[in-house]
C-alpha cells in the first residue's frame, strides 16, 4: 500500500492560470465595476416601477433621464464583463471598454449580441419617448389629490420636482393599525403595494412549492428564484429577509402579488394554515380575515392611470424591468435570449460571478506574487491580495496580518474545530479511499495534497481549499450594501467510493439548506449560493461553512449508510452551529 501512495505522490499538477497579481487586481477592479454599476440599476427600476403605485407625480423629464442613465450603466457593465473575461474588444484598442464608439456607436467583442440587445432596447425606448411630443409635467394632466384630513401626497420623480426630500424606496409611514384586530407584524419593506388575504403556507425548502395551493399566502425565509412557479397562485408574499430592488421583487410587482419583505421574523410568527391578511400598503400584517383592510384594497384606485406620461413610463418600463432569464439552464441562459436592460444585467452579472469563482482554481503562483499563510493546522494556503486584504509585504503571515472581512469569517469557523475531524472506524473506508484512487488515478493529482489558493480584498474572498481527495471553493462578498453581498460554494469529490461520497454531498446539502442556501447536488457535486445578506449573517455564515469544510473532511470514508447522513446532520447543527442556526 505504501507504494502505491508514493506512486501517486510522484504525480505532478499540470494546467492552471497564468495570471499576474497585476491582471487579477485588474480583473477585481472590474468585478466591483460591476457590481456597483448593477446595483444602480435596480434601484432605479425599483424607483421607476414605484411611481406606477400612483402614488407619485412624475414628469417626462424624469422618464428620459433614466432610461439614459440606465442605458449608459447597462453598457457599462457589459465592457465590465468583457475584462473580467479578458475578451475586451481588441480590434478598436483605442477605446475605452465601456465606450459606446463614436456617434454613440456600439463595441463589439465576444458579448457582441448583448450590445445588439442594448441598442434595440435602447432604440425602442426612444421611439416610445419620441412618437408625441414631450407634454411635461403631469400636473397639467391632473390635479394633485388631496388626502384625508387636507394631507398632500408625497411628490417625486427621482429628481424631487416638487423639492422635498426623495422618497425611501419601499418605506412607508405607517398609520395605526386597525383597533380590534391583532397585528402580528408591523415592520418590513414593501416590495409590491396591495391587499392579500387568506390561508398562510410556510415555504422551508424548495420541494415544499410543489404542493402551494391556490389563492394561499407565501410565508418564507427568503424568495427563491423558482418561487415563480407559484407567484400566478399566491394572493401575497410575506417573508424574514429580502430587499425592494432584488430580482424577484421584480418578479413579484409583475405578477402584481402584494409583497413585504424583510420582516425578520415572519416564518417565527406564522404557521401553515393560518388565515391572515396582509395590508402591502401601510406594511401590516393581520391575524385573521380583516374586511375593512380588503375593502381598502379593492377601492385603492390610480388617479395618474389614464394620463399620458403614466401611460408613457409603463410602455417605456416593458423595455426595461421584465426578466425573460429566470433559470439558469444551458439551453435558455443565453446572450441572444436577453431581450431588455434587466434580462442584460442579470445575464452579466451570473457571468461575472462565474469568471471570478474560477480564478482562483489552480492558479499559477508565481514567486512574488502569494504569501505563505502560516497557521497551527496542516493546511498549505496560498494568498494574494487584491486590494486593502492583508496589511503587510511580508512573505509569510498569520491571521493577524489579514484585513479581509470574509477570509477572516471563514479562518475563524476553520480555527474553531479540532483537526482533522472524524477518522474512519475500520479500514474499509481506507481500503475504498485507495482503491478508488487505483481505479481513478485523477482524484489523486487533482484533488489530493495540493495548495490552497486564496484570492482576498477588504470585503471579498475566493478560496480554492484542497483537503484530502475533494476539491471545495467558496467565494463571498461581504460590505455594509446588502445588495452586493453574498456567499457561493462549490464542492466535488472524495476517496471514498461514489455511493459514500454522494451521501456526503447530501449531508451537506440538507445542512446548507437549514442555513438559507440554494444548492443544486449532482452526485457527489454540489454548489450553493446565498445572496443580500446584511454583512452580521454573511461572516456568521462563512464561519460555519469553516466548520463545515473541516467536518466533512475525510467523513466520505464512513458514510457506510444513509442513517449517517441523518445523525451526522443532527450533530453537526447542534454542536457547531451558532444559535441563529439551531433556531432555522
Amino acid at each position: 500500500m505504501r507504494k502505491l501512495l508514493s506512486k501517486f505522490r510522484r504525480v505532478k499538477f499540470t494546467g492552471g492560470l497564468s495570471q499576474t497579481r497585476e491582471q487579477l487586481q485588474k480583473k477585481y477592479r472590474y468585478f466591483q465595476k460591476m457590481l456597483s454599476e448593477t446595483n444602480a440599476v435596480r434601484v432605479i427600476m425599483a424607483d421607476m416601477e414605484e411611481k406606477l403605485s400612483g402614488d407619485y407625480l412624475f414628469d417626462m423629464h424624469y422618464i428620459r433621464s433614466n432610461s439614459n442613465v440606465l442605458s449608459d450603466k447597462v453598457h457599462t457593465i457589459i465592457g465590465a464583463l468583457n475584462e473580467i473575461s479578458n475578451e475586451t474588444n481588441m480590434s478598436n484598442p483605442l477605446l475605452p471598454p465601456f465606450s459606446k464608439g463614436g456617434e454613440g456607436g456600439f463595441l463589439g467583442g465576444k458579448y457582441s449580441e448583448l450590445y445588439n440587445v442594448l441598442k434595440r432596447a435602447d432604440s425602442e425606448i426612444q421611439a416610445i419617448l419620441n412618437k408625441r411630443r414631450e407634454i411635461g409635467n403631469i400636473a397639467k394632466d391632473v390635479e394633485p389629490p388631496i388626502r384625508k384630513g387636507g394631507e398632500e401626497p408625497e411628490l417625486s420623480n427621482g429628481m424631487n420636482i416638487a423639492g422635498g426630500k426623495e422618497a425611501d424606496l419601499g418605506k412607508v409611514k405607517r398609520p395605526t393599525p386597525l383597533k380590534g384586530h391583532k397585528v402580528l407584524i408591523d415592520s418590513g419593506v414593501i416590495a409590491c403595494k396591495g391587499v392579500g388575504a387568506g390561508i398562510a403556507y410556510l415555504v422551508n425548502k424548495v420541494e415544499d412549492l410543489k404542493n402551494f395551493p391556490d389563492g394561499a399566502i407565501l410565508i418564507a425565509r427568503h424568495i427563491s428564484p423558482k418561487s415563480v412557479t407559484v407567484m400566478n397562485k399566491a394572493t401575497a408574499i410575506v417573508t424574514d429577509g429580502g430587499i425592494a430592488t432584488g430580482y424577484m421583487a421584480v418578479l413579484a410587482r409583475d405578477f402584481k402579488v402584494p409583497t413585504i419583505l424583510n420582516t425578520k421574523i415572519a416564518t417565527k410568527l406564522i404557521t401553515s394554515g393560518m388565515e391572515i391578511t396582509v395590508d402591502a400598503i401601510n406594511g401590516n400584517v393581520y391575524e385573521g380575515r380583516v374586511d375593512e383592510i380588503i375593502e381598502l384594497g379593492q377601492k385603492r384606485g390610480n388617479l395618474f392611470k389614464n394620463t399620458h406620461v403614466f401611460k408613457i413610463l409603463e410602455e417605456v418600463l416593458k423595455k426595461i424591468v421584465p426578466l425573460n432569464l429566470i433559470y439558469l439552464r444551458v439551453d435558455t441562459f443565453k446572450p441572444e435570449l436577453c431581450k431588455t436592460f434587466h434580462d442584460i444585467t442579470h445575464f452579466v452579472n451570473e457571468l461575472s460571478l462565474d469568471e471570478m469563482f474560477k480564478i482562483s482554481n489552480r492558479p499559477d503562483l508565481k514567486g512574488g506574487e502569494a504569501v505563505r499563510l502560516v497557521l497551527k493546522i496542516p493546511l498549505k494556503i496560498y494568498i494574494i491580495d487584491l486590494n486593502g486584504g492583508i496589511e503587510t509585504a511580508a512573505k509569510r503571515i498569520t491571521t493577524n496580518n489579514i484585513c479581509s472581512i470574509p477570509m477572516n469569517a471563514f479562518l475563524k469557523g476553520i480555527m474553531s474545530m479540532k483537526w482533522p475531524g472524524p477518522k474512519p472506524k475500520n479500514a474499509t473506508g481506507f481500503a475504498s479511499v485507495v482503491a478508488n484512487i487505483a481505479i481513478e488515478p485523477s482524484l489523486f493529482r487533482d484533488r489530493g495534497w495540493g495548495k490552497s489558493c486564496a484570492l482576498i480584498s477588504r470585503e471579498y474572498m475566493n478560496f480554492s481549499i484542497r483537503l484530502g481527495y475533494h476539491l471545495s471553493t467558496v467565494e463571498a462578498y461581504a460590505g455594509d450594501n446588502i445588495d452586493l453581498n453574498y456567499i457561493r460554494f462549490h464542492f466535488k469529490g472524495g476517496g471514498a467510493s461514489i455511493e459514500r461520497r454522494i451521501r456526503r454531498t447530501r449531508l451537506i446539502k440538507e445542512i446548507l439548506e437549514k442555513l438559507d442556501f440554494e444548492v443544486d447536488r449532482i452526485g457527489d457535486m454540489l454548489n450553493a449560493r446565498i445572496t443580500r445578506c446584511e454583512r452580521s449573517a454573511i461572516e456568521e455564515k462563512l464561519s460555519i461553512l469553516g466548520r463545515l469544510t473541516i467536518y466533512t473532511k475525510q467523513l466520505d470514508m464512513i458514510m457506510f449508510s444513509d442513517v449517517f447522513v441523518d445523525c451526522y446532520l443532527l450533530e453537526f447543527m447542534r454542536e457547531y452551529c451558532s444559535m441563529e442556526a439551531k433556531s432555522l
